[in-house]
């Protein structure tokens, strides 16, 4: 299974009260990859073992809780192992996505995330800080300089010992969009995929209305849920935040988001990044990588990128604010109240 290692927000569906349309929908729903996955698709096929066997195909290339996969493999430093399908093309999309973030985007982030406690089950936050070993660590990131791959054999080679691969900021959002493709390929048009919260749509919902999904606000785990807005939402769909899952030592909050350029757990005042994109996958990476650059350069990013739907929430003067992209503002159903 894939562990989530950053915080994989509740999916909520927003049911209409239009009557519903004449296509009948089967749903689908359980556990895989660590989390729950929700599905909704037009037509009566039983479909149930197909999304079984894509998912443990991903499992079998991408889980870090699988000691017998292709990425528990090579982090163990069994290099030698041609990359699977599923592996290759998350190599080539994460290759685009981290140049497209600008860097913030790196699933080489592998030793940071050990160091930190997060990648393991425990999640044990270290006692005090080596900034001796956490800049030799940092010798060991960037996507860009430290993995080389060769087409001909398939390998991905590190060029130094010790790196490690995470694909978990985007594994998700691709097994939605891989399961997305198995439904197109046999003809359906309408339906609702949702693994840990990473959402894709197309189409119309059994209501025949455009899927509604529910943004939630900010609160602490011990606080009843509540919604800051409700997309319509046609593409994929993915949300990271920092403020329910993060370790507090001497006053300090050290969030499960890490900044790939200090090296160090996120510590700014955006607290939740939604994006819409064309893929679940894309919108997968670029909400990690937004929460990871901040508010104000997120903000940036957006104007550069009007393609993406991007909803922030951030913290300013003891208050939630929030910033939607024009693209956003078009997929709002309804904005509620902070």
């Amino acid at each position: 299974m894939l562990p989530c290692l950053r915080f994989s927000f509740a999916f909520l569906l927003i049911l209409g009260c239009t009557q519903k349309s004449q296509q009948e929908f089967t749903t689908y729903q359980g556990y895989a990859q660590g989390t729950t996955f929700y599905i909704e698709v037009n037509g009566n096929n039983d479909y149930a073992a197909s999304i079984d066997s894509i998912l443990k195909s991903i499992d079998h290339e991408l889980s870090l809780w699988d000691s017998s996969s292709w990425i528990s493999k090579w982090n163990a430093g069994n290099y030698h192992l041609p990359l699977g399908p599923h592996a290759h093309y998350c190599w080539q999309l994460s290759q685009h996505f981290f140049w497209q973030s600008n860097g913030y985007f790196d699933p080489s982030l592998g030793p940071l995330i050990q160091f930190w406690g997060f990648g393991n089950a425990k999640n044990t936050f270290p006692h005090s800080i080596d900034t001796l070993a956490l800049n030799h660590i940092k010798n060991l990131i960037g996507l860009d300089r430290i993995l080389q791959f060769d087409s001909i054999s398939q390998k991905l080679t590190p060029k130094f010992p010790g790196a490690k691969l995470d694909f978990n900021a985007i594994a998700q959002g691709y097994s939605v969009d891989v399961l997305a493709d198995f439904f197109e390929n046999h003809g359906h048009h309408n339906y609702m995929i949702e693994i840990g919260g990473e959402v894709r749509c197309k189409g119309k919902s059994p209501q025949n209305l455009p899927w509604k999904i529910g943004i939630d606000k900010p609160l602490s785990k011990n606080e009843n849920r509540a919604l800051q807005a409700i997309l319509k939402v046609e593409g994929g769909l993915a949300t990271s935040g920092s403020y329910r899952k993060f370790y507090e030592r001497n006053g300090k909050k050290y969030a499960h988001v890490i900044d790939p350029k200090s090296g160090y757990p996120v510590s700014h005042q955006l607290v939740s990044v939604s994006v819409l994109a064309k893929t679940a996958a894309q919108a997968d990476a670029m909400a990690t990588a937004l929460l990871a650059m901040g508010t104000m350069p997120a903000i940036a990013f957006s104007q550069e990128h009007p393609d993406l739907g991007i909803f922030l929430i951030y913290e300013e003067a003891g208050t939630w604010q929030t910033f939607v992209s024009d693209k956003m503002k078009n997929c709002l159903a309804e904005k509620l109240d902070n």
